[in-house]
């Protein structure tokens, strides 16, 4: 089992990725074959969309927050 596959069983689940110097957290969208997707929050002064899209080399480790 590839790390994406075991990541696309949790699309759906709150989701924390920890990337250099900062932490997403958001709703887990999509796992495609080089990024990941997460709904976020607004922020404010930031970009007009509420996607965040990480590419997987740049994650450092990935929490998924049990409910």
């Amino acid at each position: 089992m590839h790390y994406t596959d075991w990541l696309r069983g949790f699309i759906g689940s709150e989701t924390e990725v920890a990337v250099s110097g900062d932490v997403v957290i958001g709703t887990l969208t999509n796992v495609g074959e080089g990024t990941i997707t997460l709904k976020v929050p607004p922020i404010i002064y930031g970009p007009p969309t509420d996607t965040a899209v990480i590419p997987l080399r740049s994650i450092e480790f990935v929490r998924i927050v049990a409910s």
